[in-house]
């Protein structure tokens, strides 16, 4: 909806709506966000339509995987899957569609542990991409979907065409659900078994150049899965490639937290990401205390008491490296850790046994 709102505006055409809801205009479908990097810094990332083009895909894609990282649990494989996934089919619009912008949406679960995520353009769609590209027939735009989701089959001769292939591949190990409408054509996917057709009654965006192309996915965040195992062949994992300093290590600077330093919630997003990071391959993470001069105690319990308390005090010093710490924040570290352990619960330190 907001791709062809937005392809219609374009087009000179007034829109005009009654009785939106408050819930529905804060998610910006009727005038999408722009994925520039201020609106990235200074807006939630999640249950916004974001517009992006070519160039900001790589930081919108980045700033959903961050999102996951801090807000969700997730079993082995998934991150890694999901922004394989992400990057695959946020470029897909550039590659294929014809179209100069493409238009996002991703919502998190936390207590279903579920993600989802859509992502949609008003281009020329799957089928006239095939026919322009007269590498494979297609009679419609099924059969030409049906064509993009198997292995290597693709509308540019160079491409590998493992994009909506992976994506079908990941969904299907991780027991997810996959949805792609294009022109007058959809399919969808779940419980291994392949639903679609192709229908002149659903409407086009415009009949020659804009018939339009979305992909809606959701993947289960508690069930493990293997990028390695969908592509049939080992992937570099890009999310730990980031973190990785000159040396080699995993290491991340405490000072790039920001906000994290002082509140409980924010500190359980950072414990959220690391417990992640860890989940990825990452065998020890570095934290850097270097430039921080203080942090508050809610931060060292939410983040490195809670954590040592899960992993075992041992399993903790063996998994994470703490560098760079001032003696003051040394002592709030130690004093939170020995606490947490020592109460062995989820209440602050200092209120056991008071109700």
């Amino acid at each position: 909806m907001a791709a062809a709102l937005e392809y219609f505006r374009t087009n000179g055409l007034r829109v005009t709506t009654t009785r939106i809801n408050q819930s529905v205009a804060s998610t910006k479908v009727l005038h999408p966000l722009a994925a520039t990097p201020e609106n990235i810094n200074s807006h939630r990332v999640g249950n916004i339509v974001w517009k992006y083009n070519e160039e900001q895909s790589t930081d919108l894609c980045n700033a959903f995987i961050d999102m996951l990282e801090e807000n969700a649990r997730c079993e082995t494989g998934v991150i890694e899957s999901l922004n394989w996934c992400l990057f695959e089919v946020l470029d897909n619009v550039f590659q294929h569609s014809k179209s100069p912008f493409g238009y996002a949406m991703m919502q998190i679960h936390a207590k279903r542990r579920w993600c989802t995520v859509a992502v949609a353009d008003c281009g020329i769609g799957i089928h006239r991409s095939f026919k322009e590209s007269n590498v494979y027939a297609a009679k419609n735009a099924y059969e030409a979907i049906m064509l993009a989701v198997q292995e290597k089959v693709t509308s540019k001769t160079k491409n590998m065409g493992n994009g909506l292939y992976g994506l079908m591949r990941v969904v299907g190990l991780n027991k997810g659900e996959l949805q792609i409408r294009s022109g007058r054509g959809w399919l969808e996917y779940r419980d291994g078994e392949i639903k679609g057709n192709y229908s002149m009654s659903i409407p086009l965006v415009d009949l020659n150049d804009h018939h339009g192309t979305t992909v809606d996915w959701q993947l289960d965040l508690s069930k493990r899965v293997s990028l390695a195992e969908a592509l049939n062949f080992p992937e570099p994992n890009l999310l730990l490639e980031r973190i990785e300093d000159e040396a080699g290590e995993h290491c991340l600077r405490v000072a790039d937290f920001e906000e994290g330093l002082g509140t409980r919630r924010s500190a359980e997003q950072i414990r959220n990401r690391l417990a992640n990071l860890l989940s990825l391959g990452a065998q020890r993470l570095t934290l850097d205390f270097s430039g921080v001069n203080v942090v508050s105690s809610s931060f060292a319990d939410e983040v490195l008491g809670k954590l040592a308390l899960e992993m075992g005090i041992v399993s903790f010093m063996g998994r994470f490296e703490l560098r760079g710490m001032t003696p003051t924040i040394s002592a709030i570290v130690n004093r939170a850790i020995s606490q947490r352990i020592a109460e062995g619960d989820d209440r602050t330190p200092g209120q056991a046994g008071r109700f």
